[in-house]
């Protein structure tokens, strides 16, 4: 048996007891905090390099400094040259393109198996416009896939129907269609080189078909009437209605100015300017003198000074020997003599008429 003095003498731990070898010291206690390590800074720098190695296009442009260097990044810049051009040839050829549009054609005709097909087209605010024309401007039939109906070329063709001004064609999944029709609005029947439109506030020719049915509209004739009829129609409108429920027809002349043309055949030639002026100046003779009850052939108004009127063929063969005749006369002071016959030396100077 071992005896008393050889014997370990056992000290308690946090763990519980440990032996501790006779005469040996104690240790101080740690002046480490728990939870600490002993050594931060040398745990961070275990395992570390001092410099991070230089990359390869650094090491590579070095050797180039050093007119040492290798062909290796420039067969990486040919490759990937040959590879860019191929995909180039492939884009500008178009087989990516037609590639993914079979892509795109198969998979709707797949999902119109599946119910995703065009089975009914709904179109709003169409008055006019030919409902055969909108279906096949549209540019679809029954079954189609709906998936693969392009809504904005549709739309377009749709708006270069006859009488369409605009248009909003929606999908409506999963199997509808439907057109937004705004209608253009006639405004007047316009002749130009022999031919005869329905045109809208804007000079817009809306059709060409039909147009005895609007013989209640105002006649606008030449080139560019169009375009500037709203401007003559709204002034008289506002200013002469009386005078303008006996025109018959609005003339443009050089694409400047107006003739108008009454029901009795009694052309007025209004000026480039003053139009509203010249206007009130001929309902004031008329009123005054009846002038256009008499046989007259024009009243040329472009003069601000004056008023010429141009007689008959046939008055004018009663009056001066089958000799056309003008009578130039201020307005107020003109036309004085025209109860009975017309005396050009006493009017004023004869001129000879003329659309210009």
């Amino acid at each position: 048996m071992r005896s008393m003095s050889g014997n370990r003498t056992r000290t308690p731990s946090r763990t519980g007891t440990r032996a501790v070898p006779a005469g040996s010291k104690k240790r101080p206690p740690s002046k480490i905090a728990p939870g600490r390590r002993r050594n931060a800074t040398a745990e961070r720098s275990f395992g570390r390099r001092t410099m991070r190695p230089a990359s390869a296009l650094v090491q590579w442009l070095a050797d180039v400094r050093e007119g040492s260097f290798t062909m290796r990044p420039f067969s990486i810049a040919t490759v990937v040259l040959i590879v860019a051009v191929g995909f180039y040839g492939l884009f500008v050829g178009g087989h990516v393109s037609a590639a993914s549009k079979s892509v795109a054609f198969q998979a709707n005709k797949v999902l119109a198996l599946a119910g995703f097909s065009i089975e009914d087209v709904t179109v709003t605010g169409r008055t006019h416009a030919d409902p055969q024309q909108l279906l096949t401007a549209l540019g679809i039939k029954r079954g189609d896939p709906i998936f693969g109906f392009d809504t904005e070329e549709a739309r377009q063709r749709v708006e270069r129907v006859d009488w369409v001004k605009s248009a909003t064609v929606t999908r409506l999944l999963p199997d509808a269609i439907r057109v937004d029709v705004v209608e253009r609005k006639p405004f007047a029947v316009w002749q130009r080189g022999g031919e005869l439109s329905v045109v809208d506030a804007d000079g817009q020719p809306i059709t060409d078909e039909n147009v005895q049915s609007y013989a209640n509209l105002p006649f606008i004739v030449g080139f560019g009437g169009a375009r500037e009829a709203h401007d003559i129609l709204a002034l008289m409108a506002d200013a002469q209605p009386q005078l303008l429920a006996r025109v018959r027809a609005f003339v443009r002349v050089g694409e400047r100015r107006w003739n108008l043309r009454l029901e009795n055949g009694v052309d007025v030639k209004l000026p480039e300017v003053g139009v509203e002026k010249a206007l009130s100046d001929i309902v004031t003779l008329d009123q005054t003198y009846k002038i256009f009850s008499r046989d007259i052939e024009s009243v040329d108004l472009r003069l601000p000074d004056r008023v010429t009127v141009t007689l008959t063929s046939e008055a004018a063969a009663e009056r001066s020997d089958a000799m056309a005749a003008k009578v130039s006369a201020k307005p107020g002071d003109a036309l004085k003599n025209m109860n009975g016959t017309i005396n050009p030396a006493k009017a004023g100077s004869a001129h000879a008429g003329g659309n210009t």
